[in-house]
């Protein structure tokens, strides 16, 4: 359920945001819910265009904290997938919850150098 106010970026780390952005870029491509290995992958690809050390690397945990932290301020939605891992436990996937276009007025600018 998408949240009805609109979303403060004030206190989102720029990994957040990053991972935010991946998930925007997915769902655009038709290609959500995204589980986190997936979503990194997309994750690196965009910080290669980007000239920001602030981010660094970003590792399949990173990306997982990110989506908990996000999901807890409303900014993504966790989704089954139908199916279960190796372990027996389902993996979780996640969806954007706000629009797309609050998505990149609310980012920092130095993410989007490059995006369109």
């Amino acid at each position: 359920m998408a949240i009805d106010t609109e979303p403060s970026f004030e206190e989102i780390s720029l990994t957040n945001q990053v991972v935010l952005l991946g998930v925007a870029e997915l769902q655009q491509r038709g290609e959500t819910p995204v589980q986190t290995h997936d979503l990194r992958r997309v994750c690196k690809t965009q910080l290669e265009g980007v000239e920001t050390t602030v981010v660094g690397t970003i590792t399949e945990a990173d990306v997982m904290r990110s989506l908990y932290r996000l999901e807890d301020e409303g900014f993504v939605e966790e989704r089954d997938l139908e199916g279960t891992s190796p372990t027996g436990k389902g993996r979780p996937a996640y969806t954007l919850a706000i629009d797309v276009e609050a998505l990149y007025a609310g980012v920092d600018d130095e993410l989007l150098k490059g995006d369109g």
